[in-house]
């Protein structure tokens, strides 16, 4: 009886230890919300980085409206940085939406996102998509699934 007992709880264990193998990490993010682009002229998808505020100056503009929930999102440029997708002007109605942002075991930091196309509209709008990352989330590769 202590012989099986003793076999099976060294089987717990074992199946206990964590698998070392896979160090994929999800990264934490936040969305920017009631930001507009400032440039109407975009003719092809933009992935971007930005680290700096004279940056994303050049690429956004606030968009507030009345009441607390409608202040556009802070964003301090000394400790985060931001990855911004931004879909050429279009009448269709495009969602871009944000899937994962992980590190894989290379230390390659893959940013995953989706767009889907809808039914045209009777007005032009640029979507765009523009998410706050840790200062040290730097060089992205982007996968549009």
């Amino acid at each position: 009886m202590k012989k099986a007992f003793f076999l099976l709880f060294i089987i717990f264990i074992y199946s206990c230890q964590t698998n070392k193998t896979n160090t994929t990490s999800i990264l934490p993010y936040k969305t920017a919300d009631h930001y507009f682009v400032k440039n109407d002229q975009i003719n092809e998808f933009v992935e971007k980085v930005i680290t700096s505020q004279v940056e994303f100056n050049q690429f956004f503009g606030e968009a507030a409206f009345m009441g607390k929930s409608g202040k556009p999102t802070p964003i301090d440029f000394s400790k985060e940085n931001v990855i911004a997708l931004i879909h050429p002007k279009t009448d269709k109605a495009v969602e871009i939406s944000p899937v994962k942002l992980e590190t894989i075991q290379t230390g390659e930091t893959i940013y995953h996102y989706q767009v889907k196309v809808g039914e045209k509209r009777s007005f032009d709008v640029i979507p765009k998509l523009i998410i706050v990352v840790h200062k040290n989330v730097e060089k992205i590769t982007f996968k549009k699934e």
